[in-house]
């Protein structure tokens, strides 16, 4: 039986015609509505729809009271010439037979259009897009806590209990939730068992349909176990979820991701098991689709709510393989470097000498929601029997539309420049400083106004920290990502508390104070607690040495800082320690900084040799194995300022560091940059002997 909702409500809206002409417009009138279907429009097929007398185009979208904020083209970004030209080009079917493209900038619906058979209140066929709502449902039993991000890499019949093991194929065990939403399950059926289980769909009623895959596939390999881009392994995805949220996973869909983005007029079609097919069959709007979109840019938030937790939906978007299919999905001469998430396709887009990664759910005949976050850009496209030509339409003639004189700010909005900075290289595309401190990517990450943090990811790959949004002032955690050579901010969210990691030297493990992180085939786990005694110290940072050795500080009340260490003898954690008198003297020690074979440690306090604030210390190991005294960094970092937060890049090469660079009386944080210097500078310390 196939879902078909409100189409009462959609034929009403269609009285006494709401839409009398469908003339193209440049969106100068936003007095007018998108054309509907008629009643009788609404009955009929797709294929029998007929097409809009005229094209449909508005630059200043209609707010519709369906959760969706409109704003306007040119004025809430985009170049609304460049814009109109393509739409009325569409319209001139100068482009293939496209039915609808909207685009979203910053949250704000600036741009909708339809054309041919495309009505704005009528559920558009998504074909394999409907992967990527299959993948929110999942991540929405996660976010509800029916499954974790560790059930990831669990087996996929660990959580179907229906199912007779004694006739598996071998190897049925090897297949993780990770890989079935990575198109790697590794099933085979032949097109001869295809077509038998077409003759008896009673074999694949309820969890028969996985239990027929589990005996009819060849044996599951590590060869087979490669991408292959097919329905068994969303269909199983779709079975999992049936099997661990209460009622079924149709009214799970319903109640926690659709009525709650207010997705009520939508199709969706029953599998023969008699769940909703996973791998395609579902209908939406154009609008609905933005609002899909919208989910997944914001990390699963929707108007505030976290529908599905932000580490599966930069899983679901990220580039976890790449699939080689460059000419196959959605290529193009500008698009690049093809790969796949949890049921989201990703490239890279090049415009010019700068390449933006993107990601999309993608449907056969050209149903596309892509995202580009480095433009908090979203573009919808519907379309028919195209030539799989979207993203290379986005490439050349949509992102140069909110590119051309426009950067983004440090606070991840668009501002008037003269061009987008490419930061191409290591460390952000920066030229290295000498053993005089430098400001860490001026403009970009070291800015006016608060700035902390500045730690690279083992791989070298990622970079963290913690700024403050100049338009509302709130902190963020913000990570840069390097991709096909180029660094693109990836991620920023504005946490209860904002942090910034600190990254194990093997890196298997992430800290957050006394909270970590660990490595999972699938990413990085949840946030766990290091558990007592550390749960009981108020505990702001701590690193890790190679051995496993903990240095973490310990704010007290009266404010004098205490530093501690935990060392690992004999594969057990020792009780906590307090470093020696010469390291927690003074006042305020914090941000221990371990080196990885613990041959130093720099931190920050105050004592009586510093230059009048907190400064930088080190104290380097001695040949018995004690720590030496506490000495500061001198002149050339250090000043009468602020300087803390000291680590070491995993290279080894460089010494980041925080320091105040304007104070205020109310504020004497107002402007915190992120420093670096030649890690070199710590041997004019080290002690000869």
């Amino acid at each position: 039986m196939n879902i078909n909702l409100n189409f009462k409500n959609l034929i009403a809206t269609t009285v006494l015609g709401v839409m009398t002409s469908f003339a193209a417009q440049s969106g100068e009138d936003d007095n007018r509505l998108a054309p509907v279907a008629t009643a009788v429009e609404a009955k009929l097929s797709y294929r029998d729809i007929p097409a809009l007398k005229k094209a449909f185009i508005d630059s200043t979208p209609t707010d519709m009271k369906d959760g969706i904020s409109v704003g306007k083209l040119g004025i809430d970004g985009g170049n609304k010439t460049m814009i109109v030209e393509l739409a009325q080009e569409i319209a001139n079917s100068q482009h293939g037979p496209y039915d609808s493209l909207l685009i979203a900038h910053k949250d704000k619906l600036i741009f909708e259009s339809y054309y041919s058979r495309g009505r704005g209140n009528l559920p558009h066929f998504q074909a394999s897009a409907t992967k990527a709502y299959t993948s929110m449902a999942l991540g929405r039993a996660i976010q509800l806590g029916y499954l974790t991000m560790a059930d990831l890499d669990k087996p996929v019949i660990s959580f179907l209990k229906d199912l007779d093991p004694t006739k598996f194929v071998d190897g049925v065990e090897k297949i993780t939730l990770h890989q079935a939403m990575t198109m790697r399950s590794g099933i085979r059926i032949s097109e001869e068992q295809r077509e038998k289980f077409e003759k008896m769909p009673a074999l694949l009623k309820g969890q028969k349909q996985v239990q027929a895959y589990l005996e009819h596939s060849a044996p599951i390999t590590a060869e087979s176990q490669s991408f292959k881009y097919q329905s068994t392994d969303p269909t199983l995805v779709m079975q999992v979820i049936d099997a661990v949220v209460p009622g079924t996973a149709n009214d799970f869909i319903k109640k926690e991701l659709l009525d709650k983005m207010g997705i009520n007029n939508y199709r969706w079609r029953t599998d023969v098991s008699g769940l909703l097919t996973a791998p395609y069959g579902s209908s939406m709007t154009s609008r609905d689709m933005v609002k899909w979109g919208t989910l997944s840019i914001n990390k699963g938030k929707w108007h505030g709510e976290q529908l599905v937790p932000e580490i599966f939906i930069d899983k679901s978007i990220s580039r976890i393989l790449v699939t080689g299919d460059d000419d196959v999905y959605g290529g193009g001469k500008d698009v690049s470097n093809q790969g796949y998430g949890y049921y989201w396709w990703n490239a890279t887009l090049k415009v010019g000498n700068t390449s933006y990664f993107s990601s999309s759910a993608q449907g056969g005949g050209g149903q596309y929601i892509i995202l580009i976050e480095a433009l908090d850009l979203l573009v919808v496209l519907t379309d028919r029997n195209n030539d799989n030509s979207s993203l290379q339409k986005t490439a050349e003639r949509i992102l140069p539309a909110f590119i051309k004189n426009s950067m983004p700010t440090m606070s991840g909005k668009i501002d008037k420049q003269d061009k987008l900075p490419v930061l191409e290289g290591p460390y952000l595309g920066q030229k290295p400083p000498g053993k005089i401190p430098e400001p860490f990517a001026p403009g970009i990450v070291s800015t006016k106004g608060y700035d902390d943090g500045g730690v690279f990811s083992p791989d070298m790959n990622e970079f963290h920290f913690v700024r403050e949004r100049q338009d509302n002032k709130k902190m963020e955690s913000v990570i840069y990502q390097q991709k096909d050579n180029q660094w693109l901010e990836v991620a920023s969210s504005a946490d209860e508390r904002p942090f910034y990691p600190f990254f194990a030297p093997d890196g298997k493990t992430m800290h957050v104070g006394k909270r970590y992180k660990e490595r999972t085939n699938t990413g990085w786990s949840e946030l766990k607690n290091l558990g007592s005694p550390f749960e009981e110290i108020a505990i702001m940072s701590l690193s890790t040495s190679l051995k496993g050795t903990y240095a973490f500080d310990e704010r007290s009340a009266d404010d004098d800082g205490m530093l501690r260490y935990s060392r690992l003898v004999d594969g057990k954690r020792e009780a906590p320690k307090l470093f020696n008198k010469e390291i927690n003297s003074g006042t305020r020690n914090a941000h221990p900084f371990i080196a990885p074979d613990e041959s130093y440690m720099i931190w920050d306090g105050i004592k009586d040799s510093g230059f009048g604030s907190v400064d930088l210390y080190i104290s380097f190991r001695l040949h018995d194995g004690s720590w030496g005294s506490a000495i500061n960094l001198g002149d050339k970092i250090n000043t009468d300022a602020y300087e803390a937060g000291a680590k070491i890049t995993p290279d080894g090469k460089y010494l980041f560091f925080v320091r105040v660079v304007a104070s205020t009386a109310e504020d004497p944080y107002a402007d915190i940059d992120i420093f670096w210097v030649d890690a070199d500078i710590i041997e004019d310390f080290r002690p000869t002997s």
